[in-house]
């Protein structure tokens, strides 16, 4: 059936599809957000823009068109993925391990959340989700339902350049969703949208694309509902439950966005100092003096092949004749500029020098120490952020499969591991400080950095060690004396 836009779930189709193509280019009302725009506008840099600075393929520096043959292939090799370390350094010690709820009278974790983790991979998912958290403000998981009874529900990390949420502006829930893709199989773009009260229907298009260099734009013409998804076009989710989840990052930005105009000078600079050292591989040379015409015959000299650079050449010239050769230029300045911006970056950003530039690990032990102790209240901050929007997605998958008591997100909580590691060093001078005063399952978790999932292995090993020690003692024990004879 096709699409009709007037209708309400039509006209939600239509907005959300114009909303995931206005995210995805940076354009809103007819205006876009533009590097080299003098004004300052509200608009955000698009997510297809981002996605280029995050995998290291940010816009190429303008050049002369006469010389974009030329140049355009030395241009890109003058770029830095900086954008990459900046993301990785903080997602990397976001280390989601296991949940606790209502119904599991364990400090450890809950075993069913785990069998949820593993059957979704969400270890891998959860990395995914921080990393489009982090890179671009927004981030999305999904929750499936059960195939079949018994069977865990399913997470899926989603990502925003493909799907959208419009959100209540009082509770700041998703009200309606949005995601969409191309199904090469059956050469078709598919849509799912998501309504109120957990209905979910699917729209279709077969035949030519509507996705143009990879971002989708709504082109009313071609779609239908598709007629024979769920019950009579539709699929309702268990409890009237919305699926998709929001996480959103600080401000909504993503943690490079603010500082385009930084990566881009730093990148200005590095082909700079490239592209100075190439070209002065042979440096200009000039001869001073030499005669036009040769004396003895009065002839003009041809000089084109005669300065040949060759080992077994021999130049002979006149006496007052000069060789001038130019002086190389230094690119140490800008080498200490390049220094000097990376280190105003990692300072805007909260970040540990040593992981964007490596000279940084020979500076002062306070100075990074300093750093590294803002770096962990930043990452700290973000965990503080993500770990309600997975008690949320949590609280989604065991109300799919039908756990009500686990089910309740005010008793759902994430547990993730340490955001700071410590050296094998650091770990035996805190035990032999206080190792005899806390409990062994605090050594093994908080010390040791052990998982709480490991806590109950760790047990079993240690009552093994335990038991055979004690049978041990017993063996090298010294027999007991007799007993005395009765009457003696």
């Amino acid at each position: 059936m096709a699409i009709d836009v007037d209708t309400p779930e039509g006209k939600a189709f239509k907005n959300l599809a114009r909303m995931l193509h206005e995210r995805r280019t940076g354009r809103a009302g007819g205006r876009i957000w533009d590097l080299e725009s003098t004004k300052t506008s509200d608009l955000r840099p698009g997510l297809d823009l981002l996605h280029d600075y995050r995998r290291g393929d940010p816009p190429l520096s303008k050049v002369h068109a006469g010389w974009k043959p030329y140049v355009r292939q030395f241009v890109r090799t003058g770029r830095l993925n900086i954008a990459d370390l900046l993301i990785c350094s903080t997602r990397n010690r976001m280390d989601l391990r296991d949940f606790r709820t209502s119904a599991a009278d364990d400090e450890l974790g809950d075993a069913e959340a785990r069998k949820i983790m593993r059957a979704s991979g969400l270890t891998i998912v959860a990395t995914d989700v921080h990393d489009y958290f982090l890179s671009y403000g927004d981030g999305y998981t999904m929750t499936t339902p059960p195939a079949k009874s018994g069977e865990p529900a399913i997470i899926t990390a989603e990502d925003p350049r493909f799907t959208i949420t419009a959100d209540d502006p009082v509770t700041g829930r998703p009200k309606y969703g949005y995601k969409a893709f191309r199904d090469d199989w059956d050469s078709a773009d598919l849509a799912y949208v998501f309504f109120p009260g957990g209905v979910v229907r699917r729209a279709i298009k077969k035949g030519r694309t509507t996705f143009t260099t990879g971002t989708f734009r709504f082109d009313k013409s071609g779609w239908e509902w598709d007629d024979t998804y769920g019950s009579n076009g539709s699929q309702t989710m268990p409890g009237g439950r919305f699926p998709i989840v929001h996480f959103e990052n600080e401000r909504g930005v993503g943690e490079f966005e603010e500082h385009l105009d930084t990566l881009n000078r730093i990148n200005d600079k590095i082909f700079n100092e490239w592209w100075i050292s190439k070209i002065q591989a042979f440096r200009q040379r000039a001869v001073k003096n030499l005669p036009d015409t040769d004396e003895a015959t009065g002839e003009e000299i041809d000089y084109t092949d005669m300065f040949t650079a060759s080992p077994d050449e021999m130049w002979q010239v006149p006496g007052d004749v000069e060789f001038w050769e130019s002086t190389a230029i230094d690119v140490g300045p800008i080498v200490t500029s390049i220094q000097k911006d990376l280190e105003r970056l990692a300072a805007a950003k909260s970040q540990p020098l040593h992981t964007i530039t490596p000279d940084a690990a020979n500076g002062s032990a306070e100075g990074a120490s300093l750093m590294r102790e803002e770096h962990l209240y930043k990452v700290g901050n973000r965990i503080a952020r993500v770990n309600p929007r997975w008690a949320e997605t949590m609280s989604l998958a065991f109300a799919f499969q039908g756990d009500s008591e686990r089910a309740d997100v005010t008793q759902i909580e994430g547990i993730w591991g340490p955001i700071q590691r410590y050296s094998l060093e650091a770990q035996a001078d805190f035990l032999s400080k206080v190792g005899d005063k806390l409990p062994l399952e605090a050594i093994w978790t908080d010390i040791l950095q052990y998982a709480p999932a490991e806590v109950p292995n760790l047990r079993t090993l240690r009552g093994r060690d335990l038991l055979f020690a004690a049978r041990q003692a017993a063996l090298a024990a010294p027999p007991a004396p007799p007993a005395p004879a009765a009457g003696q």
